[in-house]
């Protein structure tokens, strides 16, 4: 999914579509896509909308990145999941979708085994977030305080934005307007459509601001895993 504006990006995206914003010496694209490869992924598509032609000229047919990339241009904004109700190849086999400025250590191809395995609809690659309140939290009861929590700790289960889909769920994506994941995950639970979720264990960046690039190359640099 690489038809995003990258608004919080500007006035970097103004020139340059997010999915090309280097992390180091290589787009963020170009990263996962890599990855992608090194996990037996050589069929991809790129679902494509603004700034379109810049990215279909840098990365072309795939060819020298060890893959074969085709493309969708999304007429209009469609969505996290719209652009699949028009991609019949995806109603062939078991597929990934990842969002197009995530970095993570996720094993792509162990997600869709244990996906096929599971028999799921879809299975959603998760992260746990955890936030401290900076407060303490009263409990209330009829007018009196019954009890005090300094600075409580909550987890959360969230979604990771990669996902793997068996081809009849595509079916529950309409054609006729936009979608998100999020919109598919709750048609398929209201069909009884098991969903299940994967997790994320290690690194995971959503470069969304300019200090997610900043924290993802200091990061990914560190472990010398970029130049």
């Amino acid at each position: 999914m690489a038809g995003g504006e990258g608004t919080r990006l500007r006035p970097f995206t103004h020139t340059i579509p997010k999915p090309l914003l280097p992390i180091g010496r290589k787009p963020v694209a170009q990263l996962i896509i890599e990855r992608l490869a090194d996990h037996g992924f050589t069929e991809i598509i790129m679902s494509l909308g603004y700034a379109a032609d810049l990215i279909r000229a840098y990365f072309q047919d795939g060819k020298r990145f060890g893959v074969r990339i085709t493309y969708y241009q999304e007429k209009e904004k469609l969505g996290t999941a719209g652009c699949l109700a028009h991609l019949p190849k995806l109603r062939e086999e078991p597929f990934l979708v990842t969002n197009g400025d995530l970095l993570c250590d996720l094993n792509y191809r162990d997600l869709l085994d244990k996906h096929v395995a599971s028999n799921a609809g879809l299975t959603v690659a998760v992260r746990t977030e955890t936030l401290t309140l900076p407060d303490g939290v009263l409990h209330l009861d009829n007018g009196n305080v019954t009890g005090v929590q300094e600075k409580p700790v909550h987890s959360y289960v969230c979604n990771a934005g990669i996902y793997a889909l068996s081809p009849d769920s595509v079916r529950q994506v309409p054609a006729d307007q936009p979608s998100d994941m999020t919109d598919l995950i709750a048609r398929l639970l209201e069909s009884g459509i098991a969903v299940r979720p994967y997790e994320v264990t290690g690194y995971w960046f959503d470069l969304a601001e300019a200090r997610d690039f900043d924290r993802a190359i200091q990061t990914l640099g560190e472990m010398g895993l970029i130049d």
